[in-house]
């Protein structure tokens, strides 16, 4: 559980200026201390009811029969999570697989986001490079919402996105930039959690005006390691530094122009997890340090014409880690014999990408529709990587230090490229008040090189003509609302969805390691169906899923120029997952919030007749909030829990038993 540095069930902010004004509709209190005076002309929104509406993403295009789930701001500042893991894990059909203090992956409709199936943007455009880290990078303090598609978007989204994906939202200036230029809000806010002794900060200053606003943000957050039932998690500590700027420029109403910059460091370990296991003291791996820069441009505009709304962005994000790792192999009399020290510098890649999208509404007599054009591309340039090492070997009775070798620095994998364009149409398409259809398609190409450097020779011939390739994927979907009642919808869609190999899956190598430049996309299709009930005050939605995939990447034994002894990633993976996830909120009275998520899932690999690992077969929470009729403060309480799991892959999983965990 975590307990505030100023009381977050009270959402109150500490101020290092004179003033903490609006970052929302309504503003924020002003805490003067010591004397913890209130004053202002509004109230936080983490104080509000949070109301009888489910909300819907405002940032990513969607597809009205798409499942999604958005996280707000006030839910953010009212559960103090310590990174994005904690507030992901709230959302219905994702499970999280945690690595250390903030490190982890997760599982959206039962694959993992480290195997490139479930992405990640920020701000709706594609944050790639970082598959395995790309949840630590960002704090709570710098998120506004977080919204969360459940099910195929390959339709708007291309690649990777089999099962869904996850958006972003990051905080923007708020103030009126017509008038005269003034500062309009700033301070600090700060948590602490108990179980690793953890503290977050964010401080934020913004002003607007003369057609410009603007925001800067800085957020810091340490941790030692974790205390758990079974005692200390080794190597589960963590700190982290981060800032950005954002300036928009509003020439005329309509029209906004915005640019940012962010930057992010951490260090940070790994107590388990990918790449971590079996942990302390036979391996440590931490990532020392662990960067990202960001920069990005977008323009959204409304107009008169054809085109009611045009949203462009282009965006530049570089990456940079240095992963050290320690291998030790322990006797049983407990004395370590060998020690390998290794560092890998894991450079870039540098993702140069951008977005267009306009929405045309039209009408011909017979009830009214819109229609999404729009087209995206990127290019990611990966350097090979660069690593050294030490092995120590030490005497099996003493420990003593018996011999040393050092491997120096050098480069140990050659540059890879990967480019993609795409282009889609979504119509949305209400004939009568009753009934929406959806439908819409999307064409990709892709194409993927390898340098020839640093391929050894056992392998060669395989990279020779074949170290530049293309290829293509169509991808579409097709859906309906049908309101039967005023306050009864059902929703059905049915979805394909892809996943391009990657440059490192499409020349992976090493001396037994074939490269594959042949493998084809993976492939989904998807069929969903729900019901929505919603009131005033109140709303549930029900949605059931059944979703195949084929052609997934695994490796296989094979022989190469007549010899056995060799692997190679081929195209012969399927796999079925099926499920059922509920969400709801009441507003039972002015004061009093009722909520609650379920999912159930269950998944097949159809390959090796096992089931898929890392699965919770049942999960939820349930939760009451209670907020002050003068909005001074609010009050949560949750349980989270999970019923027994025993459909397990022994080789990479453990049975588990039920949970509940309340929270305050």
């Amino acid at each position: 559980m975590s307990a505030s540095l100023i009381a977050l069930s009270s959402g109150l902010v500490l101020s290092t200026t004179g003033y903490a004004q609006t970052r929302g509709p309504a503003e924020e209190p002003l805490v003067q201390l010591p004397t913890v005076n209130v004053t202002g002309g509004g109230n936080r929104d983490s104080l509000l009811p949070r109301g009888g509406q489910l909300p819907r993403p405002e940032t990513i295009q969607t597809q009205i029969t798409q499942s999604a789930t958005v996280v707000e701001r006030a839910e953010i500042e009212q559960t103090s999570p310590t990174g994005l893991l904690d507030i992901l894990a709230t959302v219905p059909g994702i499970s999280v697989a945690r690595a250390g203090g903030i490190g982890g992956q997760i599982y959206l409709r039962g694959f993992s986001s480290n195997n490139f199936r479930s992405p990640l943007y920020v701000d709706g455009n594609r944050f790639r490079g970082r598959n395995t880290l790309q949840l630590n990078y960002f704090a709570p303090g710098e998120i506004e919402r977080v919204e969360v598609i459940r099910g195929p978007a390959s339709l708007l989204y291309g690649s990777e996105a089999l099962t869904g994906l996850v958006n972003i939202v990051t905080r923007t200036p708020r103030g009126d930039p017509g008038g005269p230029f003034r500062m309009t809000g700033g301070g600090v806010s700060s948590g602490f959690g108990s179980a690793a002794k953890s503290l977050t900060t964010d401080g934020w200053v913004e002003g607007a005006g003369g057609g410009f606003d603007f925001l800067g943000s800085l957020n810091g957050r340490w941790g030692n390691d974790y205390e758990t039932p079974l005692g200390k998690a080794p190597n589960s500590d963590y700190r982290s530094l981060g800032g950005s700027f954002k300036l928009g420029y509003t020439p005329v109403a309509g029209h906004r122009f915005e640019l940012s910059a962010r930057r992010y460091t951490e260090v940070d370990g790994r107590a388990g997890g990918v790449g971590g296991a079996p942990g302390a003291p036979y391996v440590n791996v931490r990532q020392s340090p662990n960067e990202v820069t960001m920069g990005r441009f977008s323009y959204t505009g409304e107009f008169d014409g054809l085109f009611k709304k045009v949203e462009a962005s282009i965006y530049a994000n570089y990456y940079d880690t240095q992963l050290k790792t320690i291998n030790n192999t322990i006797n049983a009399r407990g004395i370590t014999t060998r020690r390998v020290e290794s560092t890998s510098q894991v450079i870039g890649p540098l993702v140069i990408g951008g977005r267009v999208v306009g929405t045309i509404p039209w009408s011909f007599g017979l009830g009214e529709g819109k229609t999404l054009v729009g087209a995206d591309a990127f290019k990611e340039d990966r350097p090979g990587s660069k690593g050294w090492s030490a092995t120590s070997n030490f005497n099996a009775t003493t420990a003593a230090l018996t011999s040393r070798v050092v491997a120096n620095r050098a480069k140990n994998g050659p540059d890879t490229t990967q480019t993609n364009a795409g282009v889609f149409m979504l119509h949305e398409w209400t004939p009568v008040q009753q009934l929406t259809l959806s439908a819409g398609a999307r064409y990709d190409w892709f194409r993927t090189t390898s340098g020839l450097e640093l391929v050894p020779a056992s392998v060669l011939p395989a990279f020779i003509g074949n170290n530049e390739t293309t290829s293509s994927a169509p991808t579409g979907s097709a859906g309906a609302v049908l309101r039967v009642l005023p306050n009864v919808d059902l929703l059905a869609n049915v979805g394909t969805s892809f996943r391009q190999p990657t440059n490192s899956e499409l020349y992976a190598f090493s001396a037994t390691t074939i490269p594959n430049p042949s493998l084809k996309p993976e492939k989904g299709v998807t069929v969903e169906g729900g019901v929505r009930f919603h009131t005033g005050a109140a709303e549930l939605k029900v949605t059931a899923f059944k979703s195949n995939y084929q052609n997934f990447l695994q490796s296989t034994a094979v022989r190469f120029n007549g010899l056995s002894g060799f692997t190679q990633s081929q195209n012969i993976g399927k796999a079925e997952v099926r499920g059922v996830e509920v969400e709801g909120r009441w507003q039972a009275t002015d004061t009093i919030n009722l909520f609650g998520t379920l999912a159930y899932l269950r998944g097949d690999n159809e390959t090796t007749n096992q089931p898929l690992p890392f699965l919770a077969p049942w999960r939820g929470r349930v939760g009451v909030q209670y907020a002050a009729p003068d909005a001074s403060y609010s009050v949560m309480a949750v349980v989270d829990w999970a019923a027994r799991k025993t459909r397990i892959v022994p080789a990479q999983e453990f049975e588990t038993a039920a949970y509940a965990i309340p929270k305050i």
